[in-house]
């Protein structure tokens, strides 16, 4: 039935086409899916791409001359299914276009308004080969202005490397519905082009905007002829927002305010907020001379969808003092001491009632477990007493007599579970919180401090105490605050600094680590946060704590974005939040240890062979093989006592290899003498980098540029380099070392770029 609906509705079509008239037909639900219908139809009419669409009429003469153009200067962007022109005019407010072939005749055609001298134009697919652009005016007469254009052959979504004399492997780590953004690489290693060929609808006021890696662009068409100078890790993500929104942050589900507003944007089908694409590329490219270490291994296969560093790692030990704390999983606690954790959570213990538990107790005795952020209910043991009912910053509801006067304190301290070395509390959020400057906290850490002095550090077993995982920090805590207020921050004595809970005397003065939550929101306001972390890692030090990092591997924006998942019986689509860029999470994890002592990522999956999802939190659309639309009965959600999979961005895996990084670098160096140094950028002007406390790192936040920063011991030197803000063209760098000598190189986009000598 099928069949022969869809031969009768293709004559039809022949009929239109031929006839340049409109035929309407309508589509019962029930007889075939419309989507289906709509891809069948649309492949019908891109083979019958040789009938010219209907044309638009020349300037009417009876319009005024236009005062200039339009003329019609270049276009650019090409792709099967758009371009970009430039073109100039004067007072011409709206244009013919129209497409011609390699034989004059006209194959695609439409009028526009143009809000800027280089408009967007979409059509109907077109296939490779020459044509010709043309401009007339619309709201004014003109002559008919020309332009040539190529359309190139398309070379496929993922490239197949190797390439000449390259073993680089482009490996694709998340990506969503290619409805919404369908990337396709062509060109070779190092120089890439870059083209969506995705075609969703584009509303009127809206623009795609794109991200790509630090890079952000606005336009009216689809990507195309982007030039990618870089094999490193790559992320794109892509939204529909108003024309001129400064920041999707804007954007919002529910407020309409003078800053926030729910049209900021529009979503694509299925009601998803952005399109998503992460990858790596593996191997090296032979031909790209280069000094930095390659951090992603041959071995890494992200198309499992499953974190799987520890298959592959290599053994090493960190540094003394150098803290890392991963998840379990399906490994075990030896093999991932061998890869070089250190710490494990309390939750993922081998506990086992039947013999005591003597190896979880024999890993605590140790100082190897970490608590695992328990919230103040759980480590204060707290009833609850009556409905919650908020007063003063506190709920009566866990705190019927408000704070804990100092005995209390002292009790709760003495009562709480000492078991782990690393504590991290959850106490500044949900229902149980008590405002920090509560002087009862004094009176706690006090005590608290002591019993783990008693119970690790007179062992010599290093414990870190740390009130939250994240702080809230005093507006004057940010570079953008100003160059000189930033600089001269750094240079107040300690007990003048704005954090006065954690000064000398203050309600967390007895506590010994602050760690930076990298907890970002909107995905187009990230290329100053690793700067923001590495500034308040220098202050935490300079209070006399240890610093460390706490990520989270996704954007805390909007949850609603396609994960593409792929089994062996259809394709599911699953909603989550936004990835971190692949560059900032190796990032991090590597300057957690270099500008701090600890890494710790929330939530980060480890080794898991099942991947069904649980019914209750995963929502989704199914594609089984054959089917063109969504279906219903998704079956590879979770039994009953399964463990349920939590999905796939890489984030572990990406924390690995900026651990790994950091082991085969500064290391190696570990204790040697710290210095920012001396360089330039495609032979400009040398960037002379001030040493004294943070005012590189201020400086390069506020000229938005990179940094270099070495460390020396024993004759060796490990060095990297970082731009947050850089584009993805390669530049070439220049670099003077410690010793005077020179070393130049090549780096490219947003990445950290790292070595020893």
């Amino acid at each position: 039935m099928k069949k022969l609906f869809l031969f009768a509705l293709l004559s039809v079509l022949h009929l239109a086409a031929s006839a340049q008239i409109t035929v309407q037909v309508p589509i019962p639900d029930t007889l075939v899916g419309k989507n289906y219908l709509k891809t069948y139809v649309r492949q019908a009419l891109e083979e019958l791409s040789s009938i010219p669409e209907k044309e638009t009429q020349e300037s009417d003469p009876n319009l005024s001359p236009c005062e200039f153009g339009p003329e019609l200067k270049a276009v650019s962007s090409v792709t099967p299914l758009s371009l970009i022109a430039t073109f100039h005019g004067v007072n011409v407010f709206k244009i013919a276009w129209k497409i011609k072939d390699a034989s004059g005749k006209t194959v695609r055609s439409g009028e526009l308004e143009p809000q800027n001298s280089t408009p967007g134009i979409s059509f109907s697919s077109l296939p490779a080969g020459s044509y010709t652009l043309v401009f007339t005016g619309k709201s004014c007469s003109s002559a008919p202005s020309e332009k040539g254009f190529v359309i190139p052959e398309n070379t496929g979504s993922v490239p197949q490397l190797p390439v000449g004399n390259s073993d680089l492997t482009h490996k694709v780590i998340t990506r969503g519905l290619p409805e919404h953004m369908d990337i396709r690489f062509s060109g070779k290693p190092g120089d890439w082009i870059l083209d969506d060929v995705a075609t969703p609808g584009l509303e009127e006021g809206y623009e795609f905007r794109y991200m790509i890696n630090a890079q952000l662009l606005t336009q009216g068409v689809p990507l195309a002829g982007y030039k990618l100078q870089s094999n490193g890790p790559l992320r794109i993500w892509k939204m529909k927002t108003r024309i001129g929104l400064e920041t999707v942050n804007k954007w919002s589900d529910k407020d309409n305010t003078y800053y926030y507003s729910t049209t900021a944007g529009t979503p694509f089908s299925y009601n998803s907020s952005a399109a998503i694409y992460t990858s790596v590329f593996t191997g090296t490219d032979i031909g790209q001379k280069t000094g930095f270490l390659n951090f992603i291994p041959q071995a890494y296969d992200p198309s499992v969808q499953g974190t799987q560093w520890a298959d592959f790692a290599p053994d090493m030990q960190l540094p003394k003092n150098r803290f890392w704390v991963a998840y379990i999983g399906e490994w075990n606690i030896d093999l991932l001491r061998r890869k070089g954790v250190t710490h494990f959570s309390h939750f993922q213990l081998p506990w086992n009632d039947a013999d005591g538990n003597k190896e979880v107790n024999l890993l605590k005795d140790a100082g190897q477990t970490y608590n695992d952020v328990p919230r103040i209910e759980h480590f204060m043991h707290l009833s609850e007493s009556g409905p919650d009912n908020w007063k003063d910053g506190y709920n009566t509801k866990y705190w019927p007599n408000g704070p804990l006067t100092p005995e209390q304190a002292i009790q709760k301290a003495n009562e709480a579970d000492i078991s782990d070395a690393i504590w991290i509390g959850e106490s500044l959020e949900g229902n149980s919180v008590m405002p920090q400057e509560a002087d009862m906290w004094r009176h706690f850490y006090k005590r608290l401090r002591e019993r783990y002095e008693e119970r690790f550090g007179k062992r010599g077993i290093p414990y870190l105490i740390c009130h939250n995982y994240f702080q809230f920090w005093p507006e004057s805590v940010n570079l953008a605050t100003g160059r000189q207020a930033a600089k001269n921050l750094m240079r107040l004595p300690v007990e003048q600094l704005p954090c006065k809970n954690f000064t000398p005397g203050g309600t967390l003065a007895s506590t010994n680590l602050i760690v930076d939550a990298v907890y970002l929101n909107a995905p187009d306001i990230q290329n100053d946060a690793i700067y923001q972390s590495l500034f308040k890692m220098e202050l935490i030090k300079r209070m006399g704590y240890k610093a460390g990092i706490f990520s989270f591997g996704v954007h805390e924006w909007r949850p609603n974005n396609f994960y593409e998942y792929v089994y062996p019986d259809g394709k599911y689509y699953h909603q989550d939040k936004i990835p971190l860029d692949p560059n900032v999470m190796i990032a991090y994890s590597f300057l957690s240890h270099i500008y701090g002592n600890i890494y710790v990522e929330w939530g980060a999956p480890a080794k898991q062979s099942s991947r069904s999802f649980d019914p209750q939190w995963s929502k989704g659309i199914w594609y089984p093989n054959g089917a063109s639309s969504p279906q219903g009965g998704f079956p590879h959600f979770v039994k009953p006592g399964q463990k349920a999979y939590a999905g796939y961005t890489g984030s572990a895996d990406l924390s690995y290899f900026g651990i790994k990084l950091y082991h085969d670098t500064f290391a190696k160096v570990d204790g040697g003498e710290k210095r920012y140094l001396r360089f330039r950028i495609d032979d400009g002007a040398w960037i002379n980098p001030a040493q004294d406390f943070a005012d590189e790192i201020v400086d390069a936040y506020h000229d938005k540029r990179g940094f270099v920063l070495s460390q020396s011991k024993d004759g060796r030197t490990a060095w990297f380099y970082l731009n947050s803000f850089a584009d993805n063209r390669s530049h070439r760098i220049q670099v003077e070392l410690p010793g005077g000598s020179i070393i130049t190189d090549t780096v490219s986009a947003n990445g950290i770029h790292a070595t020893i000598q």
